[in-house]
């Protein structure tokens, strides 16, 4: 371990534009207001998440607005913002739309509607400012912010870190040499950068020869978006050029365009648990890097594609571990000028020696889909009290339901404000992408009661799907 201020200042003298990229003019501060929030929950600024596949996502982050907050969406679903104010108390909310081209970003759309700003513009004349808080906080974001500011001639906040933070936190490979410069060597699995076909090629093929899995990875895309897991008896009798075709074949069905570097790695054997680290990182004065929650997440495939979280029920030990190296990654990240959410996922190895290992693989530099319902449970009296707490996001094979079916068939099981108990709490509208993919979060008294109530739920729609 060494020390974090020393790190963060070598990282900055390398890269100085980490403390110098926040000019974005008077109107514009990094921070939270007193006024409301305009919520923006898009991922398409994220590295192969740039169509709009995946647009009704975005509802995440309207479960951490408040009254007289707005959210802007790229379409919105009535059905469901009907069921946020009629089950869960969500009122007095504005939900705007953007009408541009679905392959541009929200929030590059918002910036050129000039009627759309002048609206902005209005609440923040009225309030005495706004604060932006955005799924990934972009260059984008906070041109959008500038451009209201000047026009209301108010102060709007960028609930976020910079855009080169921001670029640099979510990208694998930074975090990766970050992770080891303060935990040490041995804080990730051995990972290395190839920058070009050829160079992968022989990395992936030199792993082979020590590892029983590779992986590849595009560094700056979101969760296994860009994974190409292979096994080294798949390897073994290939030439060369026969891995950079393979390679290359299954990087561009994932929607790569041939970006360097990319990552190149062992994938661990006798992973017993992939926890995430949930954080919030406060402005330097205030306080801290504070760990709000380990959870554990679930995985599935052969790319560990995210299908879920609940609190982690590791011995204490491991969860103290987990805390206090999380507490000291972050504090170089606060030192470099990141603020707000984050989180960082790793896995724990059991050894050969009967010592667990913590790698730590990615930082998330963004909300997310622990982090989101995590917040909203813990921010609201009426949650607060659930000591379980249950994630999903899952597939339903077969035809595609809409919001009003899926509330139809989980209506007995839905949590509702009104009266309090345990029950069901859907986080986005139903998502139509080969098949339906649905996401919920369950509250419960006991975590293995959240457990049932989730198989419950995840049983009745599997068997009517």
């Amino acid at each position: 371990m060494k020390d974090c201020a020393t790190i963060a200042e070598r990282l900055v003298a390398d890269e100085p534009a980490l403390l110098g990229s926040l000019d974005f003019g008077p109107f514009v501060r990094q921070g939270t207001g007193s006024g409301p929030s305009l919520l923006i929950g898009d991922q398409s600024e994220i590295s192969l998440l740039r169509s709009g596949q995946e647009t009704h996502l975005e509802y995440r982050m309207s479960h951490l607005a408040r009254s007289n907050d707005i959210v802007l969406v790229r379409r919105r679903d009535t059905r469901f913002e009907d069921y946020l104010a009629g089950h869960l108390g969500l009122e007095n909310l504005t939900f705007l739309e953007v009408h541009g081209p679905d392959i541009l970003p929200v929030s590059k759309q918002a910036l050129a509607s000039s009627a759309l700003i002048e609206s902005l513009a209005e609440t923040a004349s009225r309030n005495g400012g706004l604060t932006l808080k955005s799924y990934l906080t972009t260059g984008n974001i906070w041109r959008l912010a500038k451009a209201i500011g000047e026009a209301a001639q108010q102060v709007v906040h960028v609930c976020g870190p910079s855009p080169r933070v921001t670029t640099r936190s979510n990208d694998k490979l930074w975090f990766s040499q970050l992770a080891c410069a303060v935990l040490g060597r041995d804080a990730t699995p051995p990972t290395m950068s190839a920058y070009g076909p050829a160079a992968a090629a022989a990395l992936v093929s030199h792993i082979s020869k020590r590892a029983a899995q590779v992986v590849v990875k595009v560094p700056d895309s979101a969760g296994s978006a860009g994974n190409v897991r292979v096994s080294s008896t798949f390897l073994a009798a290939k030439t060369l050029t026969e891995i950079r075709d393979f390679l290359l074949e299954r990087l561009h069905a994932t929607g790569w365009r041939d970006s360097y570097p990319v990552l190149v790695g062992v994938w661990d054997d006798n992973v017993v648990s992939t926890p995430s680290a949930q954080l919030w990182v406060p402005r330097p004065g205030d306080g801290k890097p504070i760990v709000e929650g380990i959870f554990e997440q679930t995985v599935m495939g052969e790319v560990a594609a995210f299908a879920g979280a609940a609190r982690a029920s590791l011995p204490e030990p491991i969860l103290r571990r987990f805390h206090g190296e999380s507490e000291q990654i972050a504090a170089v990240l606060q030192h470099i000028g990141y603020y707000g959410r984050c989180s960082f996922d790793a896995v724990l190895v059991a050894g050969k020696d009967g010592r667990d290992t913590i790698h730590w693989i990615e930082c998330n530099g963004r909300w997310g889909g622990v982090s989101i319902p995590m917040t909203a449970a813990v921010a609201s009296g009426d949650l607060r009290s659930f000591k379980g707490l249950l994630i999903l996001q899952e597939k339903l094979n077969g035809k595609w339901i809409g919001t009003g079916e899926l509330l139809e068939r989980l209506d007995d099981l839905l949590y509702r404000r009104a009266s309090p108990a345990n029950g069901v709490i859907l986080l986005s509208p139903p998502l139509a992408t080969q098949g339906t993919v649905v996401n919920f979060m369950v509250v419960a008294d006991t975590q293995a009661t959240a457990r049932a109530l989730g198989d419950q739920a995840m049983s009745r729609l599997m068997s009517s799907a």
